[in-house]
C-alpha cells in the first residue's frame, strides 16, 4: 500500500470548567464516525485545532492532502450579507473564520474537499452562496430535515443528478435514500458549484464544483452515520482519500 494521505477533520469547540478558578477547558471535538470512515477508506485523520495564527494554519494546510468540513452549528447569516433572523441556531465565529481560510487555502493548492452538513453550508458560503437560517420557517417544503429515527437509517430520498461526482460514489444511483439532521441548507448555490442532488419537495442535497478537479463535493446528510452499511456513504470518504492520495 502507498502513503496513506493525511485527511483534516474540522470539529466544534467546547468549553467547560476547569477545577481552577477562572480557567476553563476548551477542547476540539469530531465525532468517532468521521474519523473512523476516513481511516476505513484509507486515510489518516487528523483533527485541525482552533490556530488563531493564520501562518500557522497555513502551514498546517500545506501538509494536510485533504480536507473534511463536519457538521455542527450553524454559520454565521452576516458572512452572506444577511442579518440574523428568528430561527437561528448558535453560533460558532472561530471556527468560521478557520473553515473559511481553510477552504481558499486547500483550493489555492488544489486539494480535495469534501463537506458533510454544515460542512456543505460553510462551503457554500466560503464561495459565494447563501442559506435558508432555518428552514421550517424559510422554506415551503414538507419534508422532515431533523429526523426523529436513529442516526444511521435512512429516512427520505434524494434525486441525484446523472453522471455526477455524488452518483458516481453511489455506484451511478440517481435515487438514494438518505439521513437528515439539519434546520439550515444552501439557498442560493455558489458561482462555482453546482447543485447535484435535490429532496422530494427540491430542497439541495448535494453540491460539487463546476469543474471537476480536483474533488470538490458536498452533501447535506450525515455519511459518516450510514458508512458501515452503505456502500454509497463510504464511496464519499473513499472519494475524498483517492482524489487526495
Amino acid at each position: 500500500m502507498g502513503k496513506r494521505p493525511l485527511i483534516g477533520l474540522t470539529g466544534s469547540r467546547h468549553v467547560r470548567q476547569s477545577q481552577l478558578p477562572g480557567l476553563p477547558l476548551m477542547s476540539v471535538t469530531v465525532s468517532d464516525d468521521y474519523v473512523q470512515g476516513v481511516e476505513a477508506a484509507g486515510g489518516v485523520p487528523v483533527v485541525i485545532p482552533y490556530v488563531s495564527d493564520a501562518a500557522v494554519l497555513g502551514a498546517l494546510a500545506e501538509r494536510l492532502d485533504g480536507l473534511l468540513l463536519t457538521g455542527g452549528d450553524d454559520v454565521d447569516p452576516n458572512l452572506y450579507g444577511e442579518e440574523p433572523q428568528i430561527g437561528l441556531g448558535a453560533l460558532e465565529p472561530a471556527r468560521d473564520r478557520i473553515e473559511l481560510a481553510l477552504i481558499h487555502m486547500m483550493r489555492a493548492q488544489r486539494k480535495p474537499i469534501l463537506g458533510i452538513c454544515r460542512g456543505m453550508q460553510v462551503l457554500n458560503v466560503a464561495l459565494g452562496g447563501t442559506l435558508y437560517q432555518d428552514l421550517p420557517r424559510q422554506w415551503k417544503g414538507k419534508l422532515q430535515h431533523s429526523q426523529k429515527a436513529a442516526r444511521g437509517e435512512a429516512t427520505h430520498s434524494v434525486r441525484l443528478q446523472a453522471g455526477s461526482r455524488v452518483s458516481a460514489c453511489y455506484h451511478g444511483e440517481t435515487v438514494v435514500r438518505v439521513n437528515s439532521f439539519h434546520h439550515q441548507a444552501v439557498k442560493n448555490v455558489a458561482p462555482v458549484l453546482q447543485a447535484v442532488g435535490w429532496d422530494a419537495d427540491g430542497l439541495v442535497e448535494a453540491i460539487e464544483g463546476v469543474d471537476t478537479e480536483p474533488l470538490l463535493v458536498a452533501v447535506q446528510w450525515h455519511p459518516e452515520n450510514m458508512w458501515r452499511a452503505d456502500s454509497g456513504a463510504l464511496g464519499l470518504f473513499q472519494a475524498l482519500v483517492e482524489a487526495a492520495t
